[in-house]
């Protein structure tokens, strides 16, 4: 039989190819074809590159063993950012494997990879935090692909999702019907469902449930890394609920198990901190010997710290201080127990009331603790408050030193001036020396602040973070000069109120350079220099005690209203009584001791015995002081109550406006102020309101009316910080009027508004997880846009702020009739739509540049005259 000529074989071959790339053809050859395709091509390279993905994710993954440890590593906001391009990718992939080789033919999926292809698109989305995507991914292969092998995976996925999204009960329920089939595929990973169903036990706090179902994810699962991770947390939550041998034993195994050297390491720190205090030597020489093992370099803070703990678990105050100092001075690499143990030691001083020392380590914990520690606020909030404290503390020993100086004979104050340049000249040797020992630490390890926090230096301003402040506030300052950023503004004039100084202004300026007499010699080595601010007559002396009045009354205020030590305010304000009869201060010093009296009577745990009591400062206000403030409140107590308490609730109010300010949500702030200026007159915060409004039209480039609420504020309240804010800042626009902005905005710079469009809007990271805002959002467009396409993205706009972005609309109007009703919705959207975060509509032409000048200022003024006509 002759042989098929060559010539025929191609054609036939590709008339065989073409006839396999159907889809609609429920033939062997097509199934094997498509089977093929979809599995060697799209998704095994998709589902490859998926695995590299997360695996590198959770290799860079780092746990907080402070915290009982995630039983699934999912990565973070930052990390799925980062992952976002690689699992886009992943979707992509897997989106052209179904739309080109899915054969659905009667009702039935005859390409067996196409389930796995939507599967490795919902894990994409899973990773991406894109939580309701996942979520709707993974209940579309449960209810589509019923009976094939990835349904229950699916399912098992879908609860995992809906317990990121805190939706509790649909995970619960997933889970229950997985445990109620007969049989689940051969392979399904059953120690994973154990797993999920201990996850999500912990998140609702069901910890004692979590237990068992975690027990038999670790009785039953053959991966090794699971099984030591899932023992570690075991362990943890044993010493959680104080079952103090089940904690000790668990973390015994996991040492035994061959566990990564952090996990390792922390189970025998926290094993030994498990013991019984019965056993203190024997853990002591355990961590003695950890001490003494070099490869534990790294940690040896942390075996200090637990030291200290074993100190203070015996009452050892004294040695648990000391082994702190040492963690802090060994730290090298880990800042999380580094701020551990400065917080540790700022928490002692603090509770011993030994408050400049308390000052300082509170300082130094907020130089290096993270910014999402639950203490974070807190912190910066002491190391402020215990700042001003010190510098009044400060203000006093200083005066009343140099006015035991005065008193001293001629003879005597030259030999303490020698005595004093001999001191000095010794702790200029010691700083050189401590420099040069920082020097060569630094050198050898960066992560180690160069210069530590000066005793007293505060910590007012590691509020002041340029990074976090909103794009609107930079262009104000930037075209309108240069204003701190704070709620008041900088105070000129610290006389007057006592309320007023307390918030005393922390100072921006360089610290000046040490003076130098004309032999070049600094200034301290001459003795005369010593000698200028002592108080050797009457003017000087009165000066001299008028600070010391005034420092016993702010450090007293500080010590009543921000550290609620009454026993220090006390000593306080009757030392100033005692010694300063009738300093401008003493009338307020004998009512907050008055206050101070009062409230301990009423709450029933105070007995009189002849000396001090509200009564016996009360008189002594109405006969000294009958016709002041002081004394109509101690006539009418409830008076100061109802006063104070609007007095809050105005500072709220105005806090909240402040924060709305700061995100650029400049129309609304106006409308507001204008609200409280006509119509609460008694409002104590009028003139912030007034300039608020002035700052807020500023930075909406308009000229004229931003001049004319400064002269507002100037006219109407003269004297007051913000109407001399309100001088310098018209001073600025004179100086800038020839050169500086005129009328024109950079909103001028858009195009028109006109084709595509895009709603969007500026949330802080703050605002809560984004998955959240997105899945909101998405049932918000479910309910009132379905069946529109209208998509949902969120991309990075700052640090600490996201964009969301809603598409696609096909005009201006249509964006517009989205916007209206996304803005107006009270129920759907709340937290997202009442906050004041900026919402705009805007031309997918314009969104380019608005995006690459981060432009907030100049387009919400060309917003509001293109879209919102000027309303």
């Amino acid at each position: 039989m002759p042989r098929p000529s060559a010539r025929y074989l191609l054609p036939a071959a590709v008339i065989l190819l073409v006839a396999a790339c159907s889809t609609h053809k429920d033939a062997f050859l097509n199934r094997t074809f498509h089977r093929l395709v979809s599995r060697d091509n799209g998704w095994f390279n998709a589902n490859e590159r998926l695995k590299e993905t997360v695996d590198a994710m959770q290799k860079a993954h780092v746990d907080d063993y402070d915290l009982v440890l995630p039983i699934f590593i999912n990565g973070t906001e930052e990390g799925a950012r980062a992952m976002t391009p690689e699992l886009e990718v992943c979707i992509e992939k897997c989106a052209t494997v179904i739309d080109r080789h899915s054969m659905e033919i009667g009702g039935k999926e005859k390409n067996t990879w196409i389930d796995d292809a939507w599967f490795v698109i919902g894990k994409s989305h899973f990773y991406k935090r894109t939580y309701l995507d996942a979520l709707r991914t993974f209940e579309f292969i449960g209810r589509r692909y019923k009976g094939q092998d990835r349904q229950m995976e699916a399912k098992l996925w879908l609860a995992r999702s809906a317990i990121e999204l805190e939706q509790y009960a649909k995970a619960q329920s997933t889970l229950d019907e997985i445990k109620g089939q007969k049989e689940l595929p051969k392979g399904f990973q059953h120690d994973q469902l154990s797993a999920v169903q201990a996850d999500l036990d912990l998140h609702r706090g069901k910890v004692d449930e979590a237990i068992t179902a975690l027990e038999h994810a670790v009785s039953i699962t053959k991966v090794k890394k699971d099984r030591i991770r899932w023992t570690f947390i075991l362990a943890q939550l044993h010493q959680l609920k104080g079952q103090q041998e089940k904690a000790i034993a668990g973390y015994n195994k996991v040492a035994r198990m061959g566990p990564p050297y952090e996990m390792g390491f922390h189970a025998r720190i926290f094993q030994a901190l498990a013991l019984s205090q019965g056993n203190t030597k024997a853990i002591r020489q355990r961590l003695a010997r950890m001490l003494r093992d070099e490869k534990n370099k790294d940690h040896f803070d942390m075996i200090h710290y637990a030291l200290a703990e074993l100190d203070l678990r015996e009452n050892l105050r004294g040695d648990a201080i000391a082994q702190l100092m040492l963690s802090t001075r060994t730290s090298t690499v880990d800042t999380r127990q580094k701020a551990k143990s400065f917080l540790k030691l700022a928490d002692l001083y603090f509770d011993d009331k030994a408050y400049p020392a308390a000052q300082q380590y509170y300082d130094s914990t907020g130089t290096v603790l993270a910014e999402d520690h639950a203490r974070h606020n807190e912190v910066l909030t002491r190391a402020d408050v215990l700042g001003d404290l010190v510098v009044q503390l400060g203000i006093i020993a200083r005066e009343d030193s140099l006015q035991a100086f005065a008193k001293l004979d001629p003879e005597e104050r030259e030999r303490r001036i020698r005595q004093l340049i001999r001191e000095r000249e010794r702790q200029e040797e010691e700083e050189e020396q401590a420099a040069n020992d920082a020097r060569e630490l630094l050198a050898a390890n960066p992560a180690t602040p160069e210069k530590p926090p000066a005793p007293g230096s505060g910590g007012a301003w590691y509020f002041y973070n340029p990074a976090q402040i909103s794009r609107g506030l930079a262009d104000f300052r930037k075209k309108w000069g240069n204003r701190s950023n704070e709620d008041d503004w900088r105070r000129a004039d610290k006389s007057g109120s006592a309320l007023v100084d307390i918030v005393e202004d922390a100072g921006l300026e360089p610290e000046p350079e040490t003076p130098v007499n004309t032999t070049g010699e600094p200034e301290w080595k001459k003795p005369g220099s010593y000698l200028k601010d002592v108080p050797t007559d009457q003017a000087s002396l009165d000066s001299s005690n008028t600070r010391i009045c005034k420092a016993l009354y702010l450090s007293g205020m500080i010590y009543k209203e921000k550290l609620k030590d009454v026993d220090n305010a006390i000593e306080s304000f009757q030392v100033l009584n005692d010694r300063f009869d009738n300093c401008s201060y003493t009338p307020e010093s004998y009512y907050q001791l008055y206050r101070i009296y009062l409230a301990k009577e009423q709450a029933g745990n105070f007995m009189d015995f002849g000396g001090s009591s509200s009564k016996h400062y009360a008189d002594i206000i109405l006969e000294r002081w009958p016709g002041s403030e002081f004394a109509r409140l101690v006539r009418n107590p409830g008076q100061l109550q109802a006063d104070e308490a609007a007095r809050i609730a105005e500072a709220q109010a105005y806090q909240a406006l402040y924060e709305k300010f700061k995100m650029g949500a400049y129309n609304g702030v106006i409308a507001t102020c204008d609200g409280v200026l006509a119509n609460e007159p008694r409002n104590h915060l009028l003139p912030k309101y007034g300039l608020l409004k002035a700052m807020a039209i500023g930075s909406l480039h308009l000229i004229g009316p931003f001049r004319d609420a400064l002269v507002h504020v100037r006219d109407q309240f003269p004297g007051s910080d913000e109407a001399k804010a309100a001088v310098a800042l018209l001073a600025n626009l004179d100086k800038t009027a020839a050169g500086g902005p005129g009328s024109t905005t950079e909103g001028s710079a858009y195009g028109e508004a006109k084709g595509e469009h895009f709603v969007i809007i500026l949330m802080p990271d703050s605002a809560g997880p984004m998955s959240k805002v997105t899945a909101a959002i998405s049932n918000f467009n479910q309910r009132f846009f379905r069946n529109k396409g209208i998509e949902v993205r969120t991309s990075v706009w700052s640090p600490g702020s996201q964009v969301v972005l809603v598409r696609l609309f096909q005009s201006k109007e249509l964006a517009m009739t989205y916007y209206d009703l996304f803005k107006g919705n009270k129920g759907d959207l709340s937290g997202i739509n009442d906050q004041g975060f900026p919402l705009f509509a805007i031309s997918s032409g314009n969104y380019p540049q608005f995006y690459t000048k981060k432009d907030t200022t100049g387009y919400a003024s060309y917003f509001d005259r293109n879209y919102l006509g000027g309303k």
